[in-house]
């Protein structure tokens, strides 16, 4: 692994894809995928009317998806930069120490790893309430057990900052919290705004608020851009590691750049040949971070392919509830299809109670699954069988609608455990990739348009790492 941080090592990722680029511009070329409905029926989601919804663009900007989580007690942690750790924030020590956590660029988990290396202390004493999303500005509470407020001020980093720094007793736990307030900012195209469009928009919006909207796992539940984790999950719970290994390495998606598409196919040449595949990937410490965790493991290792998948036990995690959420989606579409009622709850299948099993027991045969084997998930101590049920609808708390120039502002609340983009593709069909020619791509102070202050000194303060969708495409950045 580069010794570099990570800030300059996607830099020098980026130089080595602006290189090739310039050489041979046709393997990073990029598309525009229109989130569907063919395209959310392989994910098992079904929504009514999709044909009918205008298109709606993501994440041009970082700013643009703003996540501010709500704890327990209802606090709303914002991403505004105000009352920051500093050399001079004066704090007593207790067993705990709080912080809200603002971050861009980065998910939670990755966070997390960087804080206990720089901490020098374990991972498990680094609490957080949920994982909010890499592509987005957010802001959520996590705990140090154990660890002065002292010692946090000599944290840094481009990618995040900690303010309301405070110490106590306790630890923040996974599922601590009420649930997320969202900002986002939905650029569309002119013809949102024309009657017909619009009044199918708001037609739409007001059914979703009276009725709720059905609970679906979204397309980031499978894996941007590849999404094939379910199939994955699959694999380990088969017991085929081996192969689990080789399509996590050699897999090439749709939407990959061909680029990639490319080291994919030499990976799965040289499979086997683990200083060869290691030095395919070696250019790319940020972006195949995982597979060369299992490649150097397997250097040390050969064949021991659990283990090997053992090295990133967090995807493993994702994977495999990756799998359990598309059942999910298969059983609530399999409801709504039948005209009858949904059911309040349904369970996800990874348990041991047989009757978590039941909902999904045609899917769980036809992959050859039934029952579940999970003794092949015993080399992945961090996936734990529990009963667990999820509600299959959710109402949004809207707080704010604003029209302007780039779209429609939105401003709203969901519970734990539910995603932005569930909801907003009951109301639009959802863009990615390559940002459509007709977007408006100036930034917007989301927080100024709502009258909740400004994003000016957090902006200011990412501006280093910060680019938007269209700069990326540019300089070919995966």
């Amino acid at each position: 692994m580069s010794k570099l941080n990570r800030q300059d090592s996607k830099e020098q990722e980026r130089q080595i894809l602006v290189t090739a680029a310039e050489a041979h511009p046709e393997l990073f070329e990029q598309h525009s995928y229109v989130e569907g409905d063919a395209l959310l029926r392989e994910f098992g989601i079904t929504i009514p009317g999709k044909a009918s919804f205008s298109e709606g663009y993501l994440k041009l900007w970082p700013a643009d998806f703003i996540v501010e989580e709500v704890g327990s007690d209802g606090t709303v942690y914002t991403v505004t930069r105000e009352n920051v750790l500093t050399e001079e924030t004066a704090l007593t020590y207790a067993p705990t120490t709080f912080a809200t956590l603002v971050k861009c660029g980065l998910s939670t988990i990755e966070v997390v790893e960087d804080l206990a290396k720089q901490l020098e202390c374990d991972r498990q004493s680094i609490g957080y309430a949920g994982i909010k999303d890499r592509d987005a500005l957010t802001a959520q509470r996590i705990s140090f057990r154990k660890i002065s407020p002292q010692k946090l001020k000599k944290i840094t980093s481009p990618y995040f900052f900690l303010k309301d720094v405070t110490t106590g007793n306790g630890a923040i736990t996974t599922g601590g919290l009420k649930g997320n307030r969202f900002t986002l900012l939905i650029r569309t195209p002119n013809s949102f705004f024309h009657k017909d469009t619009f009044d199918t928009f708001a037609k739409q919006l007001a059914t979703v608020r009276e009725q709720g909207f059905s609970n679906f796992f979204y397309l980031q539940r499978f894996g941007t851009p590849r999404l094939h984790n379910y199939v994955w999950g699959l694999s380990i719970l088969r017991g085929e590691y081996e192969q689990t290994v080789l399509d996590v390495l050699a897999f090439g998606a749709e939407r990959e750049l061909p680029y990639f598409k490319n080291l994919r196919i030499q990976c799965q040449q040289a499979f086997g040949d683990w200083k060869a595949v290691e030095t395919i990937l070696a250019s790319f410490p940020i972006i195949f971070r995982h597979e060369l965790k299992m490649v150097r493991y397997l250097i040390d290792h050969p064949s021991d392919y659990s283990g090997a998948l053992g090295q990133i036990s967090d995807q493993i995690v994702l994977w495999v509830y990756a799998l359990a959420s598309r059942y999910f989606n298969q059983a609530i579409s399999a409801s709504g299809q039948a005209g009858g009622p949904l059911p309040q709850t349904l369970p996800l299948f990874l348990s041991y109670n047989k009757k978590s099993w039941a909902p999904y027991e045609a899917e769980l045969r036809h992959d050859g699954i039934f029952p579940p084997p999970f003794e092949n998930l015993k080399p992945f101590p961090a996936l734990q069988m529990r009963d667990r049920s999820l509600p299959t609808t959710d109402r949004p708390a809207i707080l704010w609608i604003e029209a302007v120039d780039q779209g429609l502002v939105l401003s709203f609340e969901l519970g734990k455990g539910q995603y932005a983009t569930t909801f907003l593709s009951h109301l639009f069909n959802l863009v990615s990739g390559k940002p459509p020619a007709y977007l408006d791509t100036a930034e917007v102070d989301t927080k100024a348009v709502l009258e909740q202050g400004t994003l000016r000194d957090t902006i200011a303060y990412f501006a280093p790492i910060i680019r938007s969708k269209v700069e990326a495409a540019a300089d070919t950045e995966e």
